[in-house]
């Protein structure tokens, strides 16, 4: 069943749909697909739960998987252990044909405009409504896109106190998709009023060179409350990926493209399997060979990694590459060791992705889309994909004149997305290498050392369009081969920033630069690109590739400081992004004031500091090093946290005083913010009234000794409810156990949203 209002905006979304030939219907379609995979996705939370509430130590309930646990081929119907399907990689990579090598993409081949490999540069991701957004994006000079239905999604809700007449944003994101590729669009301008200013957008590029779409659906974990099977909300996953198919596949294909979906937080390959599930009939039911509906893979759950080999192995007829990313894998990181006093996590800001434990990260994802994705020694049938710069460019009207910092913004994207290049250089000799001995990519290109050179990361993640900002991005992604070491040795070039000279995104590397990527064993002591060299007879077996070093490598947190001006950092940019998902706002730019740059937040972000800040709160973690709390005050770039209130020493313990100091600190920060909107005659985007929520749910859900998993689940909640229903639902998830919500419920001194938001938010069935 369809809700009223959804069904009555966007009546072309539903219904009967003539596609590939065939008559389905989109209805009928979410219903099967919802009781075929309910019972799967139900036991696949109750096993995230067990995982998380285990209380065995993080090195022995999330170690390598047994190599006696099975798995059910969603292909074959048979099963196989976790070690024949790690041989079956293995012996791909050693080119060795035998009953258990497999390879991603062997039944349909990869079209050549989704390739990932044959499109270097950038995927810019980010909603598609409203329209303005979708038009941007194909507009936008990065090879591929893609339409967000997660993380930076429109809101799959209506906040509360908004007309019944708004649309809810996901479906509106999916009736503009359904309208461009109908040809709607097509040279007819877009206007709308923007503070006060009517703005007009068109595509302006033909379609022939739009970027190729991979739109994300939601994981298994979100519901949509607005279509419902047997009385219930409905998987967003389903919502999505039938919407999406049964709208647009004639369209696609009529434009040159195809139909095509980035995958978000597998844990499990039963939770692939789920996936899985729903394309492999979406194909059925459209008439199309298995492996037609290709996709990526966000990798970007710790768990995940544990089991990569055989998460591969169940998409593998339609696997294009994983992706790495920092948000929401430190969050899982972040999550894994949640329970452990030794595992505190350092400060967020300074786990980056050239952090140790990311680099064995990337390294890793590379390593095993390479050997999955081999085909006859070449790099063909798949390959891994970077991850996200969420730095933005300010625009030039910006109030404090911030966008003088937009050099910064630029130099950060082209270091990270060199650095990506660099790390996805994989060199496997033919004869075996002297000790020590690490060839340069000039001995390789020169054939000074004999073997194969595979160029991995081509294609990364970008949250801004403006075509500066995806030029130097795209710029590393896309050089040559042989033009890699010049880009490094290009000379040193800067530009002024508030006195300080940053490298231009023309330059080559500082000597800052230059000494952390030879750190890394990017470069070496000469500055010359060193590849990764990985031998044939160091991964011949399966407990080569998977060994205790790979895991101590990927998985012990990093070493670093816990300090008191980043748990004040860590509160501002989870308040703030909490703040504006309240509004129904999913995509937020939030500007830092330490780095002095804007980046686009989305629920991984608040992911990380939400998970980080209850660590700290449920242990009373120690500060390590001397701090000062901060106030706000008033400076050129707006209201910050920068005057100094009081210090704070080393040894400190994170306890309800000091958590109370910065709670208060950042409500005197949020005054002062909204006084001067008011003093400068910005009535503001959205509505000040909801920033009392934010504070009280953070305080509930930091001080709380229940953790929830996915705690941006209780934002929609409260997000659409009433207010006068805010303190029930918050006391039922984070305070009370069900049998005493459900005892109060039947008393009737508690709603029964408080029951159904307590079983939402924490996994649970409802019964």
């Amino acid at each position: 069943m369809i809700r009223a209002d959804v069904l009555q905006q966007f009546p072309g979304l539903f219904g009967k749909k003539s596609v590939n030939g065939r008559e389905l219907d989109v209805d009928e379609t979410i219903t099967l697909l919802t009781r075929e995979v309910e019972p799967a996705i139900a036991a696949a939370l109750s096993a995230r739960r067990a995982a998380l509430a285990d209380p065995a130590p993080v090195v022995k309930k999330f170690a390598w998987p047994s190599w006696d646990e099975s798995f059910d081929d969603p292909i074959t119907g048979k099963s196989f252990t976790y070690r024949q399907i790690v041989q079956g990689l293995v012996d791909n990579f050693q080119g060795k044909e035998t009953p258990l090598r497999w390879r991603l993409n062997d039944e349909v081949a990869i079209p050549e405009h989704v390739h990932p490999s044959r499109n270097p540069g950038l995927e810019l991701t980010g909603p598609w409504a409203p329209l303005d957004m979708a038009m941007n994006a194909l507009n936008s000079p990065a090879p591929m896109n893609m339409p967000d239905f997660e993380d930076a999604s429109p809101p799959h809700f209506r906040p509360d106190g908004v007309s019944a007449s708004e649309p809810v944003g996901v479906f509106a994101a999916l009736q503009n998709a359904k309208d461009v590729f109908a040809g709607k669009w097509t040279g007819t301008p877009y206007e709308v009023t923007k503070k006060g200013k009517t703005r007009s957008y068109r595509i302006e590029r033909p379609p022939a060179q739009w970027p190729t779409r991979l739109a994300r659906p939601p994981s298994i974990h979100l519901r949509f409350d607005q279509v419902t099977v047997d009385g219930r909300p409905a998987p967003g996953t389903v919502v999505v990926a039938v919407l999406w198919a049964l709208n647009n596949f004639d369209s696609l294909r009529a434009l040159g493209s195809g139909t095509y979906f980035y995958i978000p937080k597998m844990q499990t390959p039963r939770e692939a399997a789920i996936v899985e599930r729903i394309l492999s009939r979406i194909e059925e039911l459209i008439g199309v060979p298995a492996g037609t509906l290709k996709t990526k893979m966000l990798y970007e759950e710790g768990i995940a990694g544990r089991y990569l080999p055989a998460i591969a192995w169940t998409f593998r007829r339609r696997l294009l590459g994983t992706n790495v990313g920092r948000w929401d894998y430190l969050g899982s990181l972040i999550e894994m060791w949640k329970d452990d006093p030794k595992g505190i996590f350092p400060d967020p800001q300074s786990v980056g992705m050239a952090t140790p434990n990311m680099l064995a990260y990337q390294r890793y994802n590379a390593l095993l889309m390479t050997m999955a994705g081999m085909k006859g020694g070449e790099l063909v049938n798949a390959s891994p994909i970077g991850g996200m710069a969420a730095v933005m460019i300010y625009q030039k009207g910006d109030p404090y004149g911030r966008s003088r910092y937009n050099p910064l913004a630029l130099r950060a994207m082209v270091v990270d997305k060199m650095r990506e290049r660099l790390l996805g250089l994989l060199f496997v000799p033919d004869a075996p290498l002297p000790a020590g001995a690490r060839p340069t990519l000039a001995d390789v290109l020169g054939g000074q050392v004999k073997g194969r050179l595979y160029d991995a990361y081509r294609q990364s993640w970008v949250a801004s369009p403006e075509a500066e900002y995806v030029a130097a991005g795209n710029a590393p992604l896309q050089a040559k081969l042989a033009e890699l070491q010049a880009l490094v040795d290009r000379p040193l070039q800067t530009t002024d920033v508030e006195g300080r000279a940053v490298p231009t995104s023309a330059s080559g590397l500082s000597a800052a630069e230059r000494e952390l990527f030879q750190s890394r064993g990017i470069l070496d002591a000469a500055g010359k690109i060193t590849p990764n060299v990985v031998t044939l007879e160091s991964l011949d077996s399966p407990e080569k590739l998977l060994d205790a070093a790979r895991w101590e490598a990927i998985y012990r947190p990093p070493t670093g400081d816990v300090t008191i001006e980043h748990v004040q950092h860590s509160f501002y940019m989870a308040a703030n992004y909490g703040f504006q998902i309240l509004n129904g706002n999913f995509a937020a730019a939030i500007d830092d004031y330490e780095l002095k740059l804007r980046f686009m937040n989305d629920l991984a972000t608040y992911r990380i500091y939400v998970s980080w800040l209850w660590s700290l709160a449920f242990h009373q973690a120690t500060l390590t090093k001397d701090g000062q709390l901060l106030r706000q005050e008033l400076t050129a770039d707006g209201v910050v946290l920068g005057r100094k209130a009081e210090p704070v020493k080393a040894g400190t313990r994170f306890d309800r005083a000091l958590f109370e100091k910065v709670f208060t600190y950042h409500d005197e920060w949020t005054a002062a913010f909204f006084a001067e909107q008011d003093r400068r005659g910005d009535p503001g985007r959205f509505d000040r009234k909801k920033a009392p929520m934010i504070m009280d749910l953070l305080r509930r859900q930091l001080l709380s000794p229940r953790y929830v998993q996915h705690s941006a689940r209780v934002l929609f909640v409260i997000g659409q409810s009433r207010a006068a229903l805010h303190g029930q639902i918050l006391e039922a998830i984070f305070d009370l156990s069900r049998d005493e919500v459900v005892r109060r419920v039947q008393a009737g001194q508690m709603d029964r949203a408080a029951l159904e938001a307590h079983d939402y938010c924490l996994d649970l069935p409802p019964t």
